[in-house]
């Protein structure tokens, strides 16, 4: 019957718009499917695939058809003997070559034999996407990480105003017993002021933690695409009991993305090196081309009666590079040295990433030891703050007394939290580490 109540009140608040998460797992989910960065890189990643056709296209033939127009304004003149056209001899004729007007449409087609840049640029462009896929990784990873922690976060912020509620309901409690003693002259004003000043500060880390757990929330939100005015609510309580633990040390074979990510990164710029390595090779390509030409006197290529010329040639056109005055020497050197600085960085990122794994283990492995034990120190204490406010009423401890038990008990409350905090959140990341 219980369990029904809660699935109707989760469906009806469902209803009215507000998001129900019932678990750090749900909010991982959300957070894979409608985090704004995640979909936005996704989209990145569906644009740039574009640019394989692009680089395909160069090793494809190649079409076009375009159109010249020449106006001859200046023909050129040579002289010849006169005599050759029956003139007298000794004498020159000025004879012009050409006529203004020339029309010359022509269609041209071109096609790739041998092109070794086009080959490699084509295995650029894929592992160009592989590097795209591989930063969606490290970004999904990163996303799931920060929610986890601001999940969690959120969780303990709620349940520290649980506590601290509990707090200043003690320090009202012992704030009327005061002012009563205070009012029969039973104590003096110091303590009282005391106990007022307590009772304060109680309110104000009461406030604090609302703050924090506003932030928080509005925090989670935007991770998980909601927007701040959306309504979100987390049915996991902080305070219970942990899961069934993760072995530490599990999964430590597996790369993290960031390292993937820096492989691909070599493997680029090692394709761009064989890329600046094959701009020595020779170039062999095939071309055709159709024109139809007219010569006219008066601007008139409309008339069909006047003839066109055709003009037809076929070949290939082999390249063989020579010089370049020293510039494919230095590509190929800063791509050798972009190399040896990728090789750097990638077994950088492996230390990084095996010291944060090996810090995320050691954290959880302590606070799942420590977790017992502290969770037992909080219950006492809550005990015992209870024991001495009775002891205090009745007039046997003095305020000091009190104090004491209460620090210690804000001690305990504190270590409690923080070590719930830790364990939740480093056991969700070697979760989402291990794929779980």
């Amino acid at each position: 019957m219980v369990r029904l109540l809660t699935f109707c009140l989760l469906c009806s608040l469902s209803a009215q718009g507000q998001t129900v998460v019932a678990s750090v797992q749900e909010a991982l989910e959300l957070a894979r499917n409608r985090n704004p960065d995640v979909r936005n890189a996704l989209q990145n990643r569906q644009l740039q695939a574009q640019q394989k056709d692009v680089a395909r296209a160069a090793r494809l033939p190649q079409a076009r058809v375009y159109a010249n127009f020449d106006y001859n304004y200046a023909l050129p003149t040579q002289l010849l003997p006169a005599e050759f056209l029956g003139g007298k001899p000794g004498e020159f004729q000025k004879i012009q070559f050409g006529v203004p007007y020339v029309f010359t449409p022509t269609a041209e087609v071109t096609m790739p034999l041998l092109n070794r840049p086009t080959r490699v640029d084509l295995a650029i462009t894929d592992q160009n996407l592989k590097i795209l896929d591989d930063q969606n990784l490290v970004l999904q990873d990163e996303v799931s990480t920060q929610t986890a922690r601001v999940y969690h976060a959120t969780l303990l912020a709620r349940a520290a105003i649980q506590i601290t509620g509990r707090n200043l309901s003690s320090a009202d409690t012992l704030m009327q017993i005061a002012r009563d003693r205070l009012d029969k002259g039973l104590i003096e004003p110091l303590e009282y002021n005391r106990i007022r000043s307590v009772q304060l500060t109680t309110a104000d880390v009461l406030q604090q933690n609302e703050l924090a757990f506003a932030r928080n929330l509005n925090q989670l939100k935007v991770l998980l695409g909601l927007a701040l005015s959306d309504s979100l609510a987390l049915t996991e309580s902080l305070l219970q009991p942990l899961a069934t633990p993760v072995v530490p040390g599990a999964g430590m074979g597996q790369k993290r993305p960031q390292v993937v990510l820096k492989e691909s990164q070599l493997t680029f710029y090692r394709l761009q090196l064989d890329r600046e390595k094959a701009l020595r090779w020779p170039t062999l390509s095939a071309y055709g081309r159709f024109a139809e030409q007219a010569q006219r006197k008066q601007f008139d290529f409309f008339n069909l009666n006047q003839p066109w010329y055709a003009v037809g040639v076929a070949g290939l056109q082999f390249n063989l590079p020579l010089y370049s005055g020293g510039l494919r020497d230095s590509n190929i050197g800063r791509a050798r040295m972009r190399i040896k600085l990728a090789e750097a960085e990638l077994a950088y990122e492996q230390i990084k990433q095996d010291l944060d794994q090996t810090d995320v283990q050691n954290t959880y492995r302590q606070a799942v030891r420590s977790l017992d034990l502290n969770r037992q120190n909080y219950e006492l204490s809550q005990q015992n703050v209870q024991i001495a406010l009775v002891k205090y009423r009745s007039g046997l401890f003095a305020y000091d007394q009190y104090l004491s038990v209460f620090n210690d008990a804000l001690a305990a409350q504190n270590r409690y939290l923080t070590n719930v905090s830790n364990a939740f959140i480093n056991q969700t990341i070697l979760q989402i580490r291990h794929g779980k």
